[in-house]
């Protein structure tokens, strides 16, 4: 299983208000990769809004079809309410414990189980990471990597669309087939989509061109739980980068 080229989908920023896009992403994997797991990074109170039975009960039903719950922050917006980076330099480790056990709990009160993180915007300061090495999950990924908390890691780079802005949507479709195609022959790369990617047409063309660019490379679609109990598992005290 560790030599096979490795394709994760993560699917950000799942919640009720975006449910209808992240659907409509996964729907698109679904008809270019076939029924294929995929990572869905979900948003506990995104904007501050509580998930309803509706959208809880569709991502446990994708979680019992093969897909994987990542906790994506608490609430996906910084103090200034800005969508994005909700985490920053300047938080403390222990109001940051704090919100991560927060969110944790509120994961687990819609009936899923996450077992590892991801920041929204990978906006990942120091605090954060002294915040997880004692938050209980099993593992988090940045922008460039995937670690666990027993301090084993493995590269695991991320290819995605930028839809915030006009010059985004214009530039960002041809910037990551580039990079996609450069991670040719790296054995693990991570393909991030969002939902917002669904409200622009260009974008929406350019994730059924990325996804089966990546697939064309001969990967499989595994989920960040499967690297970390097929590869990090065995291999992380003999052949792993410790993180410090």
């Amino acid at each position: 299983m560790s030599g096979l080229r490795s394709l994760v989908v993560s699917i950000h920023d799942v919640a009720p208000a975006t449910l209808g896009e992240a659907i409509a992403v996964r729907a698109t994997v679904d008809a270019i990769a076939g029924p294929v797991p995929v990572s869905l990074l979900a948003v506990p109170r995104y904007h501050g809004q509580a998930w309803h039975d509706g959208a809880a009960q569709w991502l446990r039903d994708r979680v019992e079809r093969g897909d994987e719950a990542v906790l994506h922050g608490l609430v996906h917006m910084d103090e200034g309410r800005r969508d994005g980076a909700e985490f920053a330099r300047r938080d403390s480790v222990g109001d940051t414990i704090a919100r991560l056990a927060f969110a944790h709990a509120e994961l687990r009160g819609l009936g899923v189980h996450a077992a590892g993180f991801v920041a929204p915007a990978y906006a990942h300061p120091p605090a954060l990471g002294a915040a997880l090495a004692t938050s209980g999950l099993e593992w988090w990924a940045t922008r460039n990597r995937l670690v666990t908390a027993a301090g084993a890691s493995l590269a695991l780079p991320s290819v995605g669309l930028g839809a915030s802005t006009l010059l985004k949507r214009a530039l960002s479709p041809a910037g990551a087939a580039t990079m996609a195609r450069a991670l040719a022959r790296a054995p693990r790369v991570r393909l991030d989509l969002h939902p917002a990617d669904m409200r622009h047409r260009r974008l929406t063309d350019a994730v059924d061109r990325l996804l089966t660019l990546l697939m064309e490379q001969g990967r499989t679609l595994r989920t960040h739980g499967d690297l970390v109990g097929t590869t990090l598992g065995p291999w992380a005290r003999s052949s792993l980068v410790g993180v410090r």
